[in-house]
């Protein structure tokens, strides 16, 4: 919408906590439509022009999960149905809409449901898709909503997940959280965890502060 390209700290101080998380989180209210005069504008992209009028000028988690359920009956189902092992690479809304319809989350839970960039999620589904129940027989700690495990342990997911909280949120922060002792202490677990990032990858996250992360959110099905 309208809000892309725009720092989001900035937009809590002009629109307000409360707003600002409803537009990035909340089931079905979108932010503002983008203007057809966006600097962002997708008829500015060669790559778009041939379809703007199937480009949406504003989106809620409802028409993310409208798209992402074709992908999940068409493509992700069938595999899993085959017995395959499932990696699921996106976007956070994207993920959140594919895990609300996997945990059957409330629309009006949804908005308490952040996930932190680049950390794997794995499930352990039944014969009807459904997720397993985790070996403490317990809901997440970091969220209170999942049945996955998240490599790592939900203690560190937590810690992320405030962090990143305070680093939108908080107007009294104006330093980037996710540089520091505890961004290098994440990276050398991970690293330990499932090895070392390719040289382009290490690229394409050098600048993770900067607007929506820089870096996806990687989950797996399993």
């Amino acid at each position: 919408g309208d809000l892309v390209g725009h720092h989001k700290k900035e937009m809590v101080k002009k629109h307000g906590v409360e707003q600002v998380k409803r537009w990035r989180r909340s089931y079905d209210e979108p932010p503002p439509a983008m203007a057809d005069d966006h600097k962002y504008h997708p008829a500015l992209d060669p790559r778009y022009r041939d379809m703007l009028n199937k480009i949406p000028k504003s989106e809620s988690l409802k028409c993310t999960m409208e798209r992402s359920s074709v992908y999940w009956d068409n493509i992700i189902a069938p595999s899993l149905k085959q017995e395959k092992t499932v990696l699921i690479v996106g976007h956070e809304n994207n993920l959140r809409s594919l895990i609300m319809r996997l945990e059957g989350i409330p629309k009006e839970d949804v908005i308490n449901l952040c996930l932190p960039r680049a950390v794997p999620l794995a499930y352990r589904l039944d014969e009807n898709l459904k997720p397993l129940d985790r070996a403490d027989g317990q809901l997440d700690e970091a969220t209170g909503f999942l049945r996955g495990e998240w490599l790592g342990g939900d203690t560190a997911v937590k810690e992320i997940l405030e962090r990143d909280r305070k680093q939108v949120y908080d107007t009294s922060i104006e330093e980037c959280l996710e540089t520091g002792s505890s961004r290098d202490k994440w990276r050398t677990w991970m690293e330990f965890a499932i090895g070392k990032p390719q040289p382009e990858m290490v690229a394409k996250s050098a600048g993770s502060c900067l607007e929506d992360g820089g870096m996806g959110t990687s989950k797996r099905v399993a």
